[in-house]
């Protein structure tokens, strides 16, 4: 099976980050946040990725190919513009008309074994399978009715209660082309929502945790949670990758009497003697003045 991850976006609510640094690269305990998809991918055995660029790319071709592209075998699709998450994957039709894929967001970081997702796809082909989590009050978006989505964004006004969120993660099949469009498109607007409509979209409910860094407040949130809960996770991400998550980079400064408290320190970060930084992440290069504070806030040079 292949796997089509995207990594185009121009992450603008994570700006000024962004400005300067593509999403995929930026980090999460100190591996950039296109690491946790891959070691999932490559966990699952999947071993042919195509991956589509668009915001700053060579930066992350030079990323992949440094690393010997973690051995799996790379195709990149570079978009001269951006043609968003349904559109990128049209673009990309060719690659993916031989069998089912896996479909993958570079910014989702979540606790899942997606040979699951797989196993309940092929025990139920259909159309697409989507990874879903159960959503504790308001703001899901995803309805759900006798084992399949019957609705994403009340789009198709079905009666019942949306009470799931999608996790960036589905194994689709040919058949979501007959739904895409060329040029800019929303996958959500166009293929998953034309599966549901005809009942081939179904759904594989999981419990794990998961966190989207969408937004300054989400990244920081998931780096914070991330250093209590998710110590099987970093291994997974080590083993596959190489690359260790870690709260405290080893190239960090920290300075005398500095007092860290649930926080992730960026390599090259500087907290001065007697700082005190809680809550936060200092980013690489960034720094916290001596005798300084950082509460619960994102740190950038």
């Amino acid at each position: 099976m292949k796997a089509f991850l995207l990594a185009a976006g121009y992450g603008e609510r994570l700006r000024p980050i962004t400005d300067r640094l593509p999403k995929p690269l930026v980090p999460v305990l100190n591996v950039p946040s296109i690491c946790y998809a891959l070691a999932l991918l490559k966990e699952a055995g999947i071993g042919q990725v195509v991956c589509n660029l668009h915001h700053r790319s060579q930066m992350i071709e030079e990323f992949f190919r440094d690393h010997d592209y973690f051995g799996v075998s790379m195709t990149f699709s570079i978009e001269s513009q951006l043609l968003g998450t349904g559109g990128g994957l049209m673009n990309c039709r060719g690659h993916f008309m031989d069998g089912p894929f896996v479909y993958m967001n570079s910014d989702i970081i979540a606790d899942i074994d997606l040979k699951d997702v797989i196993a309940a796809y092929e025990a139920s082909p259909s159309g697409g399978m989507l990874a879903l989590s159960r959503q504790a009050g308001g703001g899901a978006r995803v309805t759900v009715s006798e084992g399949k989505v019957v609705d994403l964004r009340n789009m198709l006004n079905h009666q019942g209660k949306p009470e799931h969120d999608f996790l960036g993660m589905a194994v689709l099949s040919p058949r979501v082309f007959d739904f895409l469009k060329q040029g800019y498109s929303d996958i959500v607007e166009t293929g998953l929502i034309g599966l549901a409509r005809e009942g081939l979209l179904g759904c594989c409910e999981t419990a794990v945790s998961w966190h989207d860094i969408g937004t300054i407040e989400s990244y920081r949130r998931a780096n914070v949670d991330l250093i209590d809960t998710a110590g099987p996770l970093r291994e997974r991400v080590r083993r596959a990758t190489g690359l260790a998550p870690s709260a405290v980079s080893p190239l960090a400064l920290i300075g005398a009497g500095a007092k860290i408290v649930r926080s992730v320190i960026g390599d090259g970060g500087d907290v001065g003697e007697g700082a005190l930084v809680e809550d936060s992440v200092v980013m690489p290069g960034a720094s916290v003045a001596p005798g300084g504070s950082l509460f619960r806030s994102v740190r950038w040079p």
